[in-house]
């Protein structure tokens, strides 16, 4: 069998921008501490690596599509960059196929799906993360914005085409509507595709039935940030109500500060975004203190009752719960996203409802125990086992 000696990973960024980028990166340095060439190329950068200097960094260097200064540039590059796709490829001539892995992570905010096109015509060996569901829908999310629920409807089906759920406006969902189009029936991704990870049971389900039938699918969970110096906390004895995430609708932010007001509970919102200063004006008792380092949410975790995850979409694998499950932080989650799967007896509630999250904080001092939960993290050793098993399929 071919030894694998290099792996490319491919992302919009070669910086923490959300979760996903934050995998990439933690991909990166785990991989390349264990031995391999890791290479990491990407499209736009903050100029503050976060990359292990043993990474090969080639980033492009420019604007996210839709922040282009050039409009028109940035909309085409975002259905179909050809630049990046011409970096690409010269990048891969410089790789032998039969000792080198592409494993992609996002490419739908920079990188345009143009990078499959020349992935798939060299013949390399290449693997996917499904991070949201972009393979399939749209916006990505399966969510309906302007309704700020959950969406049923067919992916590009003519339902789907006409309805406006863009977070923005229509016109953007026009947009999204052609670099779908352009995705699925010029680089033919979906057909293609013949190796994915998917990183939680729950988006599994989901995703498994946009695939082609051919596609191995391998499940494997994001890393995690351990605390090393990490010691069980008696979380009843903290004094807040906790929230860390982006500060948007389909977070359901809003659910939280709701909850927060209505049982005049102390209540904390780590985080930034576009419904912020809504919240601050609508419910002015809860604090919100902004974006934070890793170090400093870890301490907000570990001084809170328990951490609220009110996702109102199909969030795929949220890492938060689990690092706060490090410290015996209890969760309460929402049942229409994947951090429901980590809940059992103790270590936290699921709601569905806003009723039932109202019921579960005024309860709290009544179902709440102490737990222990005892985390590895084997994340680089099951991504290897993958690779090989790619490596050996290819051989057969």
């Amino acid at each position: 069998m071919s030894k694998i000696k290099n792996i490319l990973i491919i992302n919009d960024y070669n910086y923490t921008q959300g979760g996903a980028s934050k995998v990439a990166i933690q991909t990166a340095n785990l991989l390349v501490a264990k031995g391999y060439n890791v290479l990491f190329f990407s499209y736009t950068t903050n100029h503050i690596s976060e990359l292990d200097p043993r990474v090969k960094d080639y980033c492009l260097e420019k604007y996210e599509s839709l922040k282009d200064r050039n409009r028109m540039r940035g909309i085409i590059h975002g259905l179909y960059n050809r630049y990046s796709k011409n970096k690409l490829k010269k990048l891969l001539e410089t790789l032998k196929r039969e000792e080198t892995i592409v494993h992609v992570h996002g490419w739908t905010k920079c990188l345009s799906s143009s990078i499959f096109k020349v992935i798939f015509k060299e013949k390399f060996k290449c693997v996917v993360t499904l991070h949201d569901y972009f393979t399939a829908c749209p916006n990505g999310g399966y969510f309906n914005y302007k309704q700020n629920k959950i969406c049923h409807l067919k992916p590009l089906s003519f339902e789907c085409i006409k309805t406006n759920c863009d977070s923005r406006n229509y016109w953007l969902k026009c947009y999204r509507i052609v670099r779908q189009f352009v995705q699925n029936h010029i680089v033919h991704l979906n057909r293609d595709l013949k190796n994915v990870i998917t990183i939680s049971r729950f988006s599994e389900r989901i995703l498994k039935k946009t695939l082609s039938r051919d596609v191995n699918l391998f499940f494997v969970q994001n890393p995690i940030d351990l605390d090393e110096n990490r010691t069980p906390i008696k979380a009843n004895q903290n004094d807040y109500f906790l929230y860390v995430g982006r500060v948007t609708k389909e977070k359901g932010v809003d659910l939280f500060c709701k909850a927060m007001t209505e049982l005049n509970e102390k209540g904390i919102v780590v985080g930034d975004g576009s419904e912020l200063e809504l919240l601050k004006k609508k419910y002015p008792n809860v604090k919100y203190v902004g974006w934070k380092s890793n170090q400093e949410v870890r301490k907000y975790i570990q001084k809170s009752k328990a951490l609220v995850f009110p996702s109102r979409w199909y969030e795929c694998a949220p890492l938060t719960p689990l690092e706060a499950f490090q410290y015996s932080i209890p969760c309460i989650v929402s049942d229409c996203c994947a951090a429901r799967d980590y809940i059992n007896k103790r270590n936290g509630k699921v709601f569905s409802n806003y009723e039932e999250l109202i019921e579960i904080i005024r309860s709290y001092n009544q179902w709440y125990k102490k737990f222990e939960f005892n985390m590895k993290n084997h994340y680089a050793e099951e991504l290897c086992k993958v690779y090989e098993r790619i490596i050996r399929d290819c051989e057969v």
